[in-house]
C-alpha cells in the first residue's frame, strides 16, 4: 500500500535534483529582463538598443524591456545598473564615453569604476558623430568651419548633450586640434541641442548619424563632416574630419552590452551568442545601415573587454598630452 506514494515521491525528487543541475544558461530567462540606457529616449544608443531588446525578447522567451536614465553625463543609469543584483536580469547599454574620464570623475564615478563594475556582454553597434552646422552658416566644409571660427574666437557656439557627454568631448577635441574656441553649451540631450541648432541659437552641433541624417535630408541643418577615421558608407559624399584638416582626429561611438560584475559567465556567454546571431541578420544590419551605424559585435565577452581597456588607456593619454581637455 505504501510502495506507489514512494515510487511518485522519489519520482518528484528525481525531477526536482535534474531541474536543479541545470547550467544557469540553460534556465536563463525565466523571467522578463530590464536593459537600462543612460540616454533618452530616440538616441542612438536607445534605438539600437530597442531592435537587440525586441530580437532578445523573440528569440528567449522573455520580455527584454528598455528603461531610460538619463542623466549626470551616464553616471545616474550606470550607479542603478552597477548596484543590481549579478544575475543576468539587469543588463546595461555602455557607450564608449564612460571610458573617456569626461567629467565622469566630478559626478562620482571614473572609467575604472565602470570597467571594475561591468562585466562585457557584447558591441551591438558603432557609428560617428555627424558635424552640422545651422543652414544660414556661409561655411560648407570643416575647412570653411575652422577658418570661420579662427576668425571669429569664442563668438560661435556649439551645442552639445550635457557637460561630459561625447557629443562636448567631440567639439573639445575640434577646438583643440583646430586651435579654435568655439563655445560649448551643454543641454540635457541632442534633440535639444539640434532644436536650437535649427533655430539659430547654437551654430554647430556633433550629433549621431540616426538623428543628424533625417535633419540633413530635410533640409534643416547642413552636414560637413563625419567623426570617424573612415567614412560612412551610409553616407559616403561626407568627408570625415582626418580627411579635411585635423589629421588624427577620430571619435567612432560603440555600444555595447554589459551586465553587474558577478553575472555568471554561462549567461554572459548565452547573451554573447545570441546577440551576434542578431547582429548577422539582414534584416538588422540593413537598419544599422540606414542609421548609419556598423552592425560588428564582438568575437568573445574578452574581446569587448579588450576593446574597453585599451579605449580608457587611450583618452588617459590624449588627456595627459593636452590633445582634449574635459568640462
Amino acid at each position: 500500500m505504501t510502495t506507489f506514494p514512494r515510487i511518485v515521491t522519489l519520482a518528484l525528487w528525481a525531477l526536482a535534483v535534474v531541474s536543479l543541475s541545470k547550467p544557469a544558461s540553460a534556465q536563463y530567462p525565466d523571467r522578463p529582463v530590464k536593459i537600462i540606457v543612460p540616454y533618452s529616449a530616440g538616441g542612438p544608443a536607445d534605438l539600437l538598443a530597442r531592435v537587440v531588446a525586441q530580437k532578445l525578447s523573440t528569440s528567449l522567451g522573455q520580455s527584454f524591456l528598455i528603461e531610460n536614465k538619463p542623466g549626470a553625463g551616464l553616471v545616474v543609469g550606470a550607479e542603478a545598473a552597477a548596484k543590481s543584483a549579478p544575475d543576468g536580469y539587469t543588463l546595461f547599454v555602455a557607450a564608449s564615453s564612460m571610458l573617456m574620464d569626461a567629467g565622469t570623475n566630478a559626478r562620482g564615478r571614473s572609467p575604472e569604476d565602470n570597467l571594475r563594475d561591468f562585466a562585457p556582454i557584447s558591441l551591438i553597434g558603432s557609428l560617428p558623430l555627424v558635424v552640422i552646422t545651422n543652414v544660414s552658416m556661409p561655411v560648407q566644409s570643416a575647412r570653411d568651419l575652422l577658418d570661420y571660427a579662427r576668425k571669429r574666437p569664442g563668438e560661435v557656439n556649439f551645442g552639445s548633450s550635457g557637460a561630459g557627454s561625447l557629443t562636448a568631448l567631440a567639439g573639445e577635441l575640434f577646438n583643440t586640434m583646430g586651435g579654435v574656441t568655439m563655445q560649448h553649451i551643454p543641454y540635457r540631450g541632442i534633440n535639444e541641442a539640434i532644436t536650437d541648432l535649427i533655430g539659430g541659437r547654437v551654430q554647430v552641433a556633433f550629433a549621431g548619424a540616426p538623428i543628424a541624417l533625417p535633419n540633413v535630408k530635410a533640409g534643416k541643418v547642413r552636414a560637413i563632416a563625419v567623426t570617424s577615421l573612415t567614412r560612412m558608407s551610409s553616407a559616403s559624399e561626407l568627408p570625415t574630419l582626418a580627411e579635411t584638416g585635423l589629421a588624427g582626429y577620430d571619435i567612432n561611438p560603440w555600444y555595447g552590452l554589459v551586465a553587474p560584475t558577478g553575472t555568471p559567465a554561462p549567461i554572459l556567454n548565452k547573451l554573447h551568442a545570441e546577440i551576434n546571431r542578431i547582429l548577422a541578420q539582414a534584416e538588422v544590419k540593413e537598419r544599422w545601415s540606414q542609421w548609419g551605424a556598423e552592425s560588428t559585435g564582438s568575437k568573445s565577452p574578452a574581446e569587448f573587454s579588450n576593446l574597453m581597456r585599451n579605449e580608457t588607456t587611450r583618452w588617459a593619454k590624449m588627456r595627459a598630452e593636452g590633445k582634449v581637455k574635459m568640462d
